[in-house]
């Protein structure tokens, strides 16, 4: 497991499942386009996940941290993970290996109270530091059309369709209306290449 982080009066540490509450609370900080009756269903999920063991993340290959002040009090929290689009059956064939190369960042939320601290852009680095200290090759996420800049100035590339170049598949390509697709590469092998006139990632396999 990853050892605690530190900013200015702001902690950044893994969460503990007993956390579920706090986590989930602070998750919601953010539109999610969850439908409200499938809310009870997705924290059941989350509590399956933070009941996993430490693996090379917080929880097995999903990685859980919450930001608190000094005083404990938390105010942000971000979830990365394997993406819902690894788990389509074309990708079967590799999705051990891209299991252990991709994560997805499927949350990042802070306390209105304290936006605009750089809160969000720790938990960003931090994120980006276990993965690529742990041999990961790219980070994905989606992305409201509005959060473009943010993400762009934090180093993603966004595309309105997510394509993958896979070796022995060919090109995997998810469309998700109403949001943008972000890739940011964490290895030099990791290259957006054009492919069938769409710009594919490339490097993601060997």
């Amino acid at each position: 497991m990853t050892t605690d982080t530190t900013l200015p009066s702001i902690t950044i540490r893994p969460v503990q499942a007993d956390e579920l509450d706090t986590f989930f609370d602070l998750t919601l900080l953010v539109d999610l386009h969850v439908p409200t009756d499938d809310l009870p269903a997705l924290k059941d999920s989350l509590a399956t996940a933070l009941r996993a063991e430490s693996g090379p993340f917080s929880h097995g290959l999903n990685h859980f941290l919450i930001a608190e002040t000094g005083n404990g009090t938390p105010v942000a929290a971000i979830h990365a993970g394997p993406p819902r689009w690894m788990f389509k059956p074309q990708i079967r064939r590799v999705r051990k290996t891209l299991s252990e190369r991709v994560s997805n960042i499927d949350t990042i939320a802070v306390h209105p109270q304290h936006r605009n601290q750089g809160i969000a852009t720790h938990l960003l680095a931090r994120v980006e530091s276990d993965f690529r200290r742990a041999g990961y090759r790219a980070l994905t996420l989606l992305h409201e059309h509005d959060k473009r800049h943010f993400f762009t100035t934090h180093g993603f590339t966004t595309f309105p369709r997510l394509v993958l170049d896979l070796p022995a598949i060919g090109l995997f390509s998810q469309h998700d209306p109403g949001w943008k697709h972000a890739v940011k590469p964490l290895d030099p092998t990791v290259t957006f290449t054009s492919q069938r006139g769409l710009t594919a990632v490339s490097g993601l396999l060997d």
